[in-house]
């Protein structure tokens, strides 16, 4: 049964290769596109910026419509925080992937600016670019439809097209991660009814105003640097305490061993 589902994935892999493999063409031989395409692959204001910055206008547009707007800004939020946290769980319980910057068989050829140990032992399935971000341009598409295409597009083209050029991400690795981001965002807003999440947040920001904005204003920064800094210390957090386990372990066995050396 494995080989046969392994055999079934063969037509999808080779699907990978050959446009991770065509995108390579481009990269390695022109230094300016290079440094062009990892500086809007790295920009956290051409990524989450652009979207934390269109949620905020929303939120102090005032109209007839302005408490249910909010009340979508606020569920679409907390999908997109459900769909980062979904992304790097689905990353460390699916099977291991090897980006295609360090997949041997590809033997791409790396853009210059790219450091070759980048990302390494981060599985690249599904694209957590992706999840959030389709997450989020579904979200704009509900409130503002012409701009909803755009935030489509943009999520396309300028955050997870980059992310294939640079051999960080299969083109696969981005479609799931796709599919993935708007459906975790859809069942957001089928769930989270305004009474469960939105209005209680709402009551906060009128009560507590202080407290509300400057919490809304560290969780909208995480959202658009994608948690990169919690996410970096809860490694190094974990880095920590397997050393410091280790360590106490030696020592231990140390001790123990140690009368008998007498």
């Amino acid at each position: 049964m494995l080989h046969d589902f392994a055999a079934s994935l063969a037509p999808i892999i080779s699907w990978d290769h050959t446009v991770s493999l065509w995108l390579n063409g481009f990269a390695g031989s022109n230094p300016a596109l290079d440094r062009f395409v990892y500086n809007i692959a790295d920009s956290a204001m051409l990524k989450g910026g652009l979207f934390m910055a269109f949620f905020w206008w929303l939120w102090f547009k005032r109209d007839d419509a302005t408490t249910e707007r909010r009340q979508t800004i606020l569920t679409a939020l907390a999908g997109a925080i459900s769909a980062i946290a979904i992304a790097r769980v689905l990353q460390l319980l699916l099977p291991f992937r090897e980006r295609p910057l360090h997949n041997d068989a590809l033997n791409l050829t790396p853009p210059t600016v790219v450091n070759p140990d980048t990302l390494d032992g981060w599985s690249s399935f599904p694209s957590d670019h992706a999840v959030l971000f389709f997450a989020l341009a579904l979200a704009v598409w509900r409130l503002n439809r012409p701009l909803g295409i755009f935030a489509f597009l943009w999520s396309s083209l300028a955050i997870c097209l980059p992310r294939v050029f640079l051999g960080y991400h299969y083109a696969t690795d981005v479609l799931v991660g796709a599919v993935t981001g708007i459906a975790i965002m859809q069942i957001a807003f089928a769930v989270l009814r305004p009474r469960l999440l939105a209005q209680p947040l709402l009551r906060w920001e009128k009560a507590h105003a202080t407290s509300f904005y400057c919490a809304a204003f560290v969780a909208s920064l995480e959202l658009a640097v994608l948690f990169q800094d919690v996410r970096q210390l809860t490694t190094d957090s974990l880095y920590l305490v397997n050393h410091l386990t280790v360590t106490q372990a030696v020592a231990t066995e140390a001790t123990a061993v140690q009368p008998g050396l007498k």
